[in-house]
C-alpha cells in the first residue's frame, strides 16, 4: 500500500499538487494499492478525488493530535510508503518511533520556513517551529523540496542536511488547464491575482500599489480570486482608497484559468512562497507574470523582462512601477514561447517521472 497523506483537501497549492500526483500515480500503476489518508475528509478538492481511490479519515485536527490515530492506521494497514505534506509531515515524524521501520516516510516540504517562521511573533514559537521542521528532516527516509531556494533555506534554518533529498518542481496538468481556460467569463481584467486571502499573499500591498498606479492611469482593472478571513479588511481598504471601479474581490473560483488566460498578467504580491503553482500554471498558459522577488522560488521561474517582471516585496511603490511598466512594455517572449518553455519544465508527465523515480527507489 502507498498512502498519500494530508490534513485535508482545502483549495491550496500543496493540496492540488498532492492530489494531481495521487491521481496520476493511481492511473499509471493500477497494480499498486494507492490510497488517500486525511486528518478530516473536508475541503473543495475532495470532490475531485476519483471514486476508485479509497479515502481513509483519522477524524482528527492538528499534527500532534493525529499521531496516535496515524500509528493505529499504520499498524492496521501496514503501508509500504507514506507520502506526506503540510501538517501530515509532522505527524509522520512524531509517529516514527512507534511505526514499523519497514514503512518508508517521504515528506514534501510545503513552504519556505525561513520566511514562514516570521509569522510567529513569539521567539519560543519560532524555535519550536524550526525544531519541528528539523524533526521532519531527521525522521524522513526522503525529503522533497519544491525548488532550490527552499532546500537551501531549510538546511540553513534547521542546520541539518537530510540524508536523502530531491528538488522537484511542481507539476502542471497542462492539457487540463488549457481546456478549462476556454470557459467563457463575463468580464476580462487587466491583472489577475489568485490565492487565499491571508497575510502571506500580501494583497494589502497589491491594493495599495493600485492606489499609486491609478494616479498614473485609470485604464486598468484587477481581479483577486480567493477567499479567506481578510475579505472584509481588504474590501474596506478598496473602498477607503476609492478603487471600487478598478479592484474587485471575486471570491474563490474553482476555475481561475479562464480569468488568467483573458488577462494581460497574473500578479503575485506574496511575502514569501514555496514554489507557486499559480505562477507556473500561468506561464504554461503562455501568460506572463508580475511577481515579488520574495523568499521562495519566484526568481527561479521568472526572468525579468523576458517572461514576466520581478519587483521588491513589501514595497507598494515598486509593485506599482512594475505594473505601470507592464502596461506600456511587453515582455520579450511571445505567449507561445512562454507556454512551450514552461511546458518543457513543469508538465505533469515530466515531473511525475521524477516523483516516480523517488517512490520506486523504495519499493
Amino acid at each position: 500500500m502507498i498512502v498519500f497523506f494530508l490534513p485535508d483537501l482545502r483549495a491550496g497549492g500543496a493540496e492540488r499538487v498532492m492530489l494531481n500526483l495521487l491521481v496520476s500515480y493511481h492511473d499509471k500503476f493500477q497494480n499498486q494499492e494507492i490510497v488517500l489518508l486525511l486528518f478530516k475528509k473536508q475541503g473543495p478538492l475532495v470532490n475531485e478525488v476519483p471514486s476508485s481511490i479509497k479515502i481513509f479519515e483519522l477524524g482528527t485536527t492538528g499534527a500532534s493530535k493525529s499521531v496516535l490515530k496515524f500509528v493505529s492506521f499504520c499498524k492496521k494497514q501496514h503501508p509500504k510508503i507514506v507520502f506526506a505534506s503540510l501538517g501530515a509531515s509532522l505527524t509522520t515524524s512524531l509517529a516514527r518511533p512507534l511505526v514499523s521501520k519497514k514503512t518508508i516516510f517521504i515528506n514534501r516540504i510545503g513552504n519556505t520556513i525561513g520566511a514562514e517562521k516570521l509569522l510567529f511573533t513569539n521567539p519560543l514559537k519560532r524555535f519550536f517551529y524550526i525544531f519541528a521542521n528539523k524533526i521532519i528532516a531527521k525522521r524522513s527516509n526522503h525529503v522533497i523540496f519544491q525548488c532550490h531556494y527552499m532546500a537551501k533555506d531549510y538546511m540553513e534554518q534547521t542546520n541539518y542536511t537530510p540524508k536523502n533529498y530531491s528538488v522537484i518542481y511542481n507539476p502542471v496538468k497542462i492539457n487540463h488547464i488549457i481546456k478549462l481556460s476556454q470557459e467563457e467569463i463575463s468580464k476580462k481584467y487587466t491583472f489577475v491575482a489568485v490565492g487565499r486571502l491571508n497575510p502571506q499573499k500580501d494583497y494589502e500591498n497589491l491594493i495599495n500599489a493600485c492606489s499609486i498606479l491609478i494616479k498614473k492611469t485609470s485604464n486598468f482593472s484587477l481581479a483577486i480570486l480567493g477567499q479567506g478571513n481578510l475579505f472584509e479588511k481588504l474590501e474596506a481598504l478598496i473602498h477607503k482608497l476609492g478603487l471600487e471601479k478598478n479592484v474587485f474581490l471575486l471570491g474563490h473560483k474553482a476555475n481561475p484559468y479562464s480569468y488568467i488566460i483573458n488577462s494581460n498578467y497574473l500578479v503575485s504580491s506574496s511575502l514569501y512562497e514555496g514554489f507557486s503553482n499559480v505562477i507556473i500554471e500561468s506561464l504554461c498558459l503562455g501568460k506572463p507574470v508580475i511577481a515579488t522577488d520574495c523568499p521562495g522560488g519566484n526568481a527561479e521561474v521568472i526572468t525579468n523582462g523576458v517572461n514576466g517582471w520581478l519587483c521588491e516585496y513589501k514595497n507598494s511603490e515598486a509593485l506599482a512601477k512594475v505594473m505601470l511598466c507592464s502596461l506600456n512594455q511587453k515582455v520579450t517572449l511571445s505567449n507561445e514561447v512562454i507556454s512551450k518553455n514552461s511546458g518543457d519544465l513543469y508538465s505533469d508527465d515530466f515531473i511525475f517521472n521524477l516523483y516516480e523515480k523517488v517512490i520506486h527507489n523504495y519499493l
